[in-house]
């Protein structure tokens, strides 16, 4: 586990444990760069490439932020947060969902089952708000 030395107004150090995020994206090379994205922003970032690896990984360990990609290979992204929110030890995490599309073109449910909404090409102007809400 991995923990940050902060500043504090006085010049002494804070321990802060990191926070940490789990990335459910298809795409190797996108869950890759948005891995280091994470990790430079100070989070302590895993990912897996289906649905089927997230419910593993979320029955395992625990994560502040799930970032799950709309559209994976094994299930739909709205079908895993579902399940992922009907784990008996999740209640903490928030889910965020990352897609090429349009917010608007979501539907209420995904809104309503989603705590952020997170859109394609992830930029940090677009991810730091978030990441402050977590």
């Amino acid at each position: 586990m991995q923990i940050m030395t902060l500043k504090n107004n006085n010049g002494g150090d804070l321990e802060k444990q990191a926070q940490q995020a789990l990335i459910v994206e298809d795409y190797q090379a996108a869950a890759e760069t948005f891995k280091e994205l994470l990790e430079m922003l100070g989070f302590q970032a895993d990912y897996v490439m289906s649905g089927t690896d997230a419910l593993h990984a979320m029955s395992t360990r625990g994560y502040d932020a799930v970032f799950i990609d709309l559209n994976l290979p094994d299930t739909s992204g709205l079908a895993l947060v579902k399940q992922l929110r009907a784990l008996p030890m999740e209640k903490t995490s928030k889910f965020v969902a990352v897609s090429g599309f349009a917010k608007n073109d979501l539907g209420k449910e995904a809104c309503e089952l989603f705590d952020f909404y997170l859109e394609k090409p992830i930029d940090i102007a677009s991810l730091e708000p978030i990441l402050q809400s977590i």
